[in-house]
């Protein structure tokens, strides 16, 4: 017999063919997540790649980009759908290259991504709006908030710094997509193998292996838009992008930290299992404007809900 939530995922993966909008009062975090499979948005970047987007939160609210993190799509957006329309904010996620519905951009280096970002806010008519980098989307934010002159504020929330700022073990699955390939992409064609057979003992598995403060936000609503996030990400190109992703940090960043002149809230967990603290204090040495928060009892998805209220009151100036 199938379990509860792989029938869900299931339905979740298989029910793409409505076009009809879901009640925003009614709507889950899954439900969003499931209209914003169904419902792609794409703009066409100046090299002529495609870039998909999610939209949600409040359709006629202040927009803020969030970057989403690894392994991950535009879906992670849904993640924001409530506090968007309870704070008037209009959440823009887009995917990076080669992610859910983008082109991919095979030898992309993290300073490419604010000329994709540029892109989106000139099709979508953004001329300012704060960044929020989660996990390994920072890197990604943090190059917005140094570089494009549209981002006003920026957040990070649990992100992943330069590689330096960890030991040998914490940089070696970057290292490893960077120059032996062939080795991550068995490590993450085996990780969704694990997804498709079995989401609810993949689910069960990440609970198990997190701190424990996070261990119910894998099993519930939180951990499900994670696994169809993930989904996604490969679902239109395969592994091979999300390996280039997941490479990516090990590569020169290409800017500079220090150059970040906006508001910068940073946000971490002393429990958190997946980022390392110290990529946090990385950042708070390196960015000037750096406004730092740490929990010492919260981790990796905990940091997020428990903080959500406050991190985009930040972004919108409060």
């Amino acid at each position: 017999m199938q379990s509860p939530l792989a029938t869900l995922v299931d339905r979740l993966s298989t029910e793409r063919r409505t076009d009809e909008p879901i009640d925003a009062a009614e709507s889950t975090m899954v439900d969003v997540a499931r209209e914003i499979r169904t419902m792609p948005h794409t703009i066409d970047c100046r090299d002529g790649r495609a870039l998909g987007y999610a939209d949600c939160g409040d359709p006629a609210g202040d927009p803020v980009v969030v970057c989403h993190g690894f392994p991950n799509s535009r879906v992670f957006g849904a993640l924001f759908d409530r506090i968007g329309r309870e704070r008037g904010l209009r959440i823009v996620t887009p995917d990076r290259p080669g992610l859910g519905i983008s082109d991919p951009l095979p030898e992309r280096t993290v300073a490419d991504w604010p000329a994709d970002v540029a892109d989106l806010a000139d099709a979508l008519g953004l001329d300012s709006f704060p960044v929020l980098g989660v996990s390994g989307g920072a890197p990604y934010a943090a190059a917005c908030a140094a570089t494009l002159p549209h981002v006003d504020r920026a957040a990070i929330a649990c992100g992943l710094a330069p590689l330096e700022s960890v030991g040998f073990g914490d940089r070696l699955p970057f290292l490893l997509a960077e120059h032996a390939r062939p080795l991550a992409t068995l490590s993450i064609w085996a990780d969704g193998r694990a997804v498709r057979r079995d989401p609810e003992e993949y689910l069960a598995a990440q609970a198990d292996e997190t701190a424990d403060v996070d261990s119910e936000r894998w099993r519930g609503e939180m951990g499900r838009v994670l696994l169809e996030s993930g989904r996604e990400a490969t679902a239109q190109h395969g592994t091979g992008p999300l390996v280039t992703d997941l490479a990516v940090p090990a590569r020169n960043w290409g800017f500079d930290l220090g150059d970040i002149d906006v508001p910068t809230s940073l946000w971490y967990g002393k429990a958190d299992r997946i980022v390392p603290l110290s990529m946090g204090i990385h950042y708070t040495e390196a960015i000037p404007t750096a406004e730092t928060h740490i929990y010492p009892e919260q981790g990796h998805l905990s940091t997020i809900d428990e903080n959500e209220e406050r991190i985009f009151d930040m972004l919108a100036g409060d």
